[in-house]
């Protein structure tokens, strides 16, 4: 079964996505969608049906991936058919402040680029992370902001801080509600499986639309 995913656009002049000016991808950000969204059945998604839109989201000659986060969802697209999807976890959206220092963990929009790809990560763990366990801020160098495991198994690297990685918690991937699925710092979170069969799909440079 063949899922038509629609790109709704409200105006010729007012596009889904604005262009960017990088000409290697000619893709699109989100940061500016006036009346574009993605329209799907979630339960044909989740009966592993194909996705196809009504454009190309990025235009990229080979796969591309969408991460979609109304329905928490990581797709690689090739054209306008989608290849493959998985559940994912994206930012909760949750705030915290320090005397110093104020955070949102939400995923941010836009088009991005895989720079690298790493196996076995560690996370090496910033202040907001102590911050919110209540625990005194260490020294940018201690090897306790050394974490393995917490990213999972592989990670794949956006800039800015953010990554598609895997993770050891998985059974928050596992619920069927996409909103109980918000449960990361802004990272996309895949389980260890996903995240590996993602990373033979795609490569260095590969874009990356969140949306």
């Amino acid at each position: 079964m063949l899922i038509v995913l629609v790109v709704a656009v409200a105006a010729m002049s007012q596009p889904a996505f604005a262009q960017l000016s990088d000409p290697a991808i000619g893709g699109f950000s989100s940061s500016s969608h006036p009346g574009g969204d993605f329209s799907f059945s979630w339960d044909a998604v989740q009966a592993q049906d194909r996705v196809l839109a009504d454009r190309p989201l990025v235009r990229h000659d080979g796969p591309y991936v969408v991460v979609h986060l109304a329905e928490n969802r990581v797709f690689v697209f090739d054209g306008v058919r989608s290849r493959w999807s998985a559940p994912a976890g994206t930012g909760t959206g949750f705030r915290l402040a320090s005397e110093e220092h104020r955070w949102k963990f939400s995923t941010p929009r836009g088009l991005f680029r895989i720079q690298r790809m790493e196996k076995d990560p560690l996370w090496e763990a910033p202040d907001w992370h102590f911050v919110e366990a209540g625990l005194p801020i260490p020294a940018d160098n201690d090897p306790s902001r050394l974490m393995p495991g917490v990213m999972g198994t592989t990670a794949s690297y956006l800039g800015d801080g953010i990554a598609i990685h895997g993770t050891n918690q998985p059974e928050l991937l596992l619920d069927p509600d996409p909103e109980a699925r918000r449960v990361s710092h802004g990272c996309i979170r895949l389980t260890n499986e996903a995240v590996r069969t993602l990373m033979h799909m795609v490569e260095i440079g590969t874009p990356v639309l969140v949306y």
